[in-house]
């Protein structure tokens, strides 16, 4: 089925589900109070008969659409939501419910025909409660008219991938929002018989509630006043807090108990106001007002209980968005409910103003998440108080106090904004507390999970402790140091990995000085053991043997770190003069020792002293634009490599690969469990069916002397080649260290090892792209090689909530068709840039050609003048003129060249700008475009509607009327 159409009728069932619930109750009405339905009746049928409600209808329409997609925010943002439309909706809301209010009872009184509804066989309930469902369902069916039209909208610039439960949701929110509005809308209709007094007292009666989040910009956000918030007191009390809910696609039983309720005691007010002729100008008049006055405010001090009461225990709290994007981890919410009550946490985000398109999604995410993790925590009787100061500008005080107390400043990032590249401030950080611990994030990068970054930092400040992981020192240094290769010593810097991993640990650097007992350290991270001297080899092997947990990443070939000693290499003693070397070789570990511990072998070869694991070649590249600088060394681990199994690839038996996409591993060695093995072997990374081995030693052979015998190296493909697995078992009897009764002679505790052979998966460049995926836009990278690192360290320590945390991807529904618009343009500025560097390199080429063409006669006659002289027949100063000649052109014609380079690239580089600003306009021009059809078109049904009222109604008008009155 074609998707716009599956979209279409989901929404379909949605409203008619919900019109079904709001017409029962109508019904039940009608058949209790027939006088009721008659009113509701009358108002309802008369406001559609009249052109001037399809008017107002015709406006309701327009403003919505405008509201929802002409903010530039909407285009910005890329999100198919209704942010834009929440936003403004409020002010919607006051120009067209006291539209239709102001005529409910100031009409029947002008007209007098109230004292005719009042001598109907009817109570005063009757009336009030036909009167509001009358304007209910004016509203309702106004309402729908929007709906349709935005989501007409949506769906095409989405491709019929609109999230329909997210739409849904929010039109239910407006909808109690608008029936909410019309009650308070009466109240002012029943105390005037004018309708422009009544439109107006209609807007100021809603106004309250309508900007009440806008409470700190009157109020200020000061302390507490006798332990009392006023600011937040007044937007607690608003439209805008319960709404969030509804705009988030939630549905929440304190929102609805709200809008109820603050319903209910709107219409009880106007059942006091029309019974008022009861009671006024009595002798008991002053008393009977007083009475009423006091069960009014009985009544709301009962309906603000309640909506404290209920707000932070919802009865029914369910996520209606199809992503699931306002919805928390399973892993999340056990956090949460496992928290101490008696250890409150305070979360103090702050967002700027003016995020970009790259962050609107984490901005969305972040927003939608704290919201959730409050209303979990108070659901769970656990305290999580968040502090959210969206939209700031730079230089508030809000900003100034993030920097101040937090550390969390602006930082800047290279955008991509309305057809040029700039540099953008922007604030999106937060700092978590809990007692004396705190956790800051500065910056919520865009490439990094939101709701991971959030689950870690709230577990690190409320356990108040952290576990330990220790890494082990070794020639890759990962805390950082000095590198004595390459002939000169170079600083190290400390990996970011260890920074990665800081925010969840106690992270600390293990010399292997001394044995390693278990407990000591939740897991070791150890990178290249085999460069470890003997002693600290040993210690390490005794460790893991006595059941530490470690992650061992050994590589045969460190191809991005030359300066780490490779497996099967002897390593070089620094010596020599500035430890340039020259001191002979220096003992190291044997890496088939650790093998023969966790019973595992890789092909290859003995060397002298080492042993040579083959390295891995698969013929496979998921990213098309890198066919220039594809190697065949390069692994990508990836379910979609040919000839893979579902769950094999990144193997969906263990947690740590289970549900990744893709891991690159560069130069990679292989191994597999040993014959006949005791130990649990889980495979991690497998490569696909095109893929094979080749010697290491004839691969460096290769490296030095040119890769152009790469394919005769290569014997055959040897399909589905391992990289990494998990090793977990008791040490088999066999063991050296195993007592005579087959038990570890060291400890009960079993191995637990995870294997990677190869290092530089780790690289750091691999976290830039994490943090920052769009730096490269034309390849759009889906490395996982974090996160397949940290669900190592967290499988290890036990840690595996996070590991399910990090899988919880929320689906966000973007705007496709603008994508789309974006990448055809993109690929055509990429194809044309091509063509124009073509171009440009060929016109060098030819005024090269020209160049030595008009040389080459000189150059001859200069030689030939050489060759001459060496019988002496040619004088010396001649061959010394001419070579001056020859030289002296020769500049001129390079700089002649110089020149014309230089113009070649300028005319390049200007055609380039030229595409890529048209590429823009014609971005621009489509969402122009879709503004202006998205605002238009809504609005001529209801029109076409009410021309049609206006004639049917006019004809009836004429039709007993004589042909001679109508001249």
């Amino acid at each position: 089925m074609n998707p716009n159409i599956a979209a279409l009728l989901n929404l379909v069932v949605m409203d008619a589900i919900f019109l079904c619930i709001v017409l029962a109750v109508f019904g039940l009405v009608a058949g209790t109070k027939r006088a009721a339905f008659a009113v509701m009746k009358r108002n309802f049928v008369g406001y559609f008969s009249n052109p001037t409600g399809y008017v107002f209808l015709c406006i309701f329409v327009f403003l919505t659409s405008v509201a929802a997609f002409w903010p530039y925010e909407f285009f910005n943002q890329n999100l198919a939501t209704l942010d834009q439309l929440n936003y403004w909706y409020p002010l919607i809301m006051l120009v067209f419910i006291p539209a239709i209010t102001m005529s409910i009872w100031a009409e029947e009184r002008r007209a007098g025909t109230d004292e005719l509804l009042l001598t109907l066989p009817a109570d005063d309930f009757d009336i009030v409660i036909g009167k509001y469902m009358a304007a209910a369902a004016i509203f309702t069916a106004s309402l729908l008219f929007s709906q349709l039209s935005t989501f007409v909208t949506l769906t095409i610039l989405t491709d019929g991938g609109l999230d329909t439960g997210l739409i849904f949701t929010t039109y239910i929110g407006y909808w109690f929002v608008g029936v909410t509005m019309i009650a308070i809308g009466m109240v002012a209709s029943f105390l005037t018989g004018n309708l422009t007094v009544g439109f107006i007292l209609g807007a100021l009666f809603n106004a309250p509630l309508a900007f009440a989040s806008l409470a700190d910009s009157v109020v200020g956000s000061g302390e507490a006043v006798f332990g009392i918030n006023f600011a937040e007191l007044i937007k607690e009390s608003g439209i805008a807090r319960p709404f969030d809910d509804f705009g988030r696609g939630v549905i929440s039983t304190s929102s609805v108990i709200y809008f109820v309720l603050v319903t209910v005691v709107a219409l009880y007010m106007c059942m006091v106001l029309i019974g008022r002729r009861h009671w006024t100008g009595g002798k008991d008049g002053n008393t009977m007002a007083y009475h009423y006055l006091g069960r009014i405010i009985a009544l709301v001090v009962v309906t603000a209980s309640a909506v404290v009461l209920f707000r932070n225990r919802d009865i029914v709290r369910h996520d209606m968005t199809e992503g699931q994007v306002s919805s928390l981890a399973p892993a999340t919410t056990k956090l949460i409910q496992n928290l101490e009550s008696d250890r409150p946490i305070k979360i103090d985000a702050y967002i700027s103003k003016d995020i970009p398109e790259m962050y609107a999604r984490t901005r969305y995410e972040l927003v939608n998440l704290l919201k959730e993790f409050q209303s979990e925590a108070a659901a769970s009787g656990r305290t999580i108080e968040v502090n959210l100061f969206d939209e700031i500008d730079l230089f508030s005080d809000e900003a100034a106090e993030a920097a101040d107390r937090f550390g969390i400043e602006p930082v800047t990032r290279m955008v991509r904004e309305q057809g040029s590249y700039q540099q953008k401030r922007i604030i999106m950080g937060a700092a978590f507390r809990a007692g004396l611990e705190k956790v800051v994030v500065p910056i919520f990068e865009y490439g990094i999970p939101v709701e991971y970054e959030l689950v870690r930092s709230i577990n690190t400040v409320a356990r108040g402790e952290r576990k330990r992981v220790g890494i082990v020192r070794t020639d890759a240094q990962l805390m950082g140091g000095m590198s004595m290769a390459g002939m000169q010593m170079r600083p190290i810097e400390k990996h970011p990995l260890v920074d990665e991993l800081s925010k969840q640990y106690e992270v600390e650097e293990v010399s292997l000085e001394a044995p390693i007992s278990p407990g000591v350290y939740e897991a070791l991270f150890v990178v290249q053991p085999s460069s470890l001297a003997p002693p600290q080899f040993e210690r390490l092997l005794e460790a893991i043997k006595a059941g530490v947990p470690t992650a061992v990443f050994e590589d045969p070939l460190p191809y991005a770190r030359q300066d780490i000693t490779a497996t099967g290499e002897p390593k070089q003693q620094p010596g020599g003069m500035f430890g340039m070397g020259g001191g002979g070789q220096q003992p190291k570990g044997d890496i088939r020792e650790l093998w023969d511990i966790l019973e595992l072998k890789s092909t290859g070869s003995p060397g002298v002293q080492y042993y040579n694991s083959d390295i891995v070649w698969q013929d496979f590249n998921p990213y098309p634009n890198l066919d220039m600088n594809v190697d065949p060394f390069w692994s990508f681990i990836d379910e979609n490599a040919p000839g893979v199994e579902p769950g094999q690839a990144l193997s969906a038996a263990s947690p740590i690969t289970d549900g990744l996409r893709q891991v690159l591993a560069l130069y990679a060695g292989t191994i597999q469990p040993a014959d006949s093995p005791t130990l649990t072997h889980t495979p991690l990374l497998v490569t696909g069916t095109a893929s094979g081995t080749l010697p290491v030693t004839k691969l460096v052979q290769l490296m030095q002397t040119g890769m152009e015998g790469l394919s005769g190296a290569i014997e055959g493909p040897s399909p589905n080649q391992v990289l990494a697995m998990t090793v977990e078992g008791k040490p088999s009897a066999a063991d050296p260290s195993a007592g005579a009764d087959g038990e570890s002679g060291v400890d009960e505790n079993p191995i637990r090892v995870a294997y990677v052979a190869d290092i530089d998966l780790m690289l750091p460049v691999f976290l830039q792209i994490r943090a920052d995926p769009n730096q490269a836009t034309d390849l759009r990278f889906q490395f996982q090689n974090v996160t397949f690192l940290l669900n190592t360290i967290d499988w290890l320590t036990g840690e595996t909530d996070f590991i399910d945390v990090r899988k919880h991807e929320p689906i966000f529904a973007s705007l496709k068709m603008i994508d789309a618009v974006k990448e055809t343009a993109s690929m055509d500025v990429r194809a044309k840039r091509k063509e124009f560097q073509r171009q440009s390199e060929e016109a060098i080429r030819e005024a090269e050609e020209a160049r030595d063409e008009q040389l080459k006669e000189l150059r001859e006659e200069v030689a030939e003048l050489q060759k001459k002289s060496k019988d002496g027949s040619i004088p010396r100063p001649l061959i010394d003129a001419k070579s001056i000649e020859y030289q002296t052109k020769s500049e001129r014609l390079q700089r002649a060249l110089a020149v014309k380079r230089e113009k070649f690239e300028r005319e390049a580089e200007r055609n380039i700008a030229k595409i890529q600003r048209e590429s823009d306009q014609q971005v621009t021009a489509i969402q122009n475009k879709v503004k202006a059809y998205a605002v238009a078109l809504p609005c001529i049904p209801p029109l076409i509607v009410g021309v049609v009222v206006f004639a049917s109604r006019r004809l009836r008008e004429r039709e007993n009327i004589s042909k001679s009155r109508l001249k």
